[in-house]
């Protein structure tokens, strides 16, 4: 008998273990560190949203750092370079890309693109709300694909079709319908395995009114996603 329930016992724990694992976002190894200080900085204010699709912090909320007269993107700069191993970054400062700062009357928002070997990555991006009147960070929302260079072995990805080749590709999805307008980007597209760098085709339709966006593979010129807003 006791052999019987020793065994329900362990088979239990068996079915149970992963299922426990498996619903858990885990910080990276650096992260309970680097969020132990932040919350000693912010005097108890942190709090924290973590993703588990990157496995870094989707929000971070509080006092954030001390007050600063310095400019709003010099403090985004700085807190995102002292806090880098909490998002998998390895040099902010030529990583990200200042792409927007919204003046409002109460805060300023910083907004950085994420960068890969000087090529931006899809939707990867921080943005950093500042309180205009002592100069602290009260908010970030992120989403930041971790040590993104250590999956491509340290090496820049080459397109194997043209940028124009990528056009043609999107144009003709869409079957002759009549286009106003076009462009095309290089991304990173982080969301796929193997990180692959891609075209991202824009047309703009004029009638109806409407924009398409076209992702390519820049090395097998294969469509990847066709997303009509």
């Amino acid at each position: 008998m006791r052999k019987i329930l020793l065994s329900h016992i362990f088979l239990l724990m068996i079915a149970l273990v992963p299922l426990h694992q498996s619903s858990l976002a885990k910080p990276s190894s650096n992260s309970p560190s680097v969020l132990k200080q932040l919350e000693k900085e912010s005097h108890g204010t942190l709090e924290v949203t973590w993703s588990k699709e990157t496995n870094t912090p989707s929000m971070l909320k509080g006092r954030l750092t001390a007050p600063s007269r310095h400019s709003p993107e010099w403090i985004a700069y700085e807190f995102v370079n002292k806090k880098r191993k909490l998002f998998g970054l390895q040099n902010p400062r030529r990583d990200l890309k200042v792409v927007e700062v919204d003046r409002l009357h109460e805060k300023t928002v910083v907004r950085f693109q994420r960068l890969l070997f000087r090529t931006p990555v899809w939707e990867d991006c921080i943005l950093v709300e500042i309180n205009n009147h002592d100069g602290v960070i009260e908010r970030i929302e992120a989403t930041v694909h971790p040590n993104l260079e250590k999956r491509l072995f340290n090496r820049p990805m080459h397109p194997a079709i043209s940028s124009k080749k990528a056009i043609d590709t999107a144009m003709s999805s869409i079957k002759g319908e009549f286009v106003k307008e076009s462009s095309v980007e290089s991304y990173y597209l982080a969301t796929r395995p193997g990180t692959p760098l891609i075209y991202v085709v824009k047309l703009q339709h004029l009638s109806p009114a409407k924009m398409t966006t076209v992702m390519i593979h820049s090395v097998t010129g294969r469509i990847i996603e066709q997303k009509n807003p």
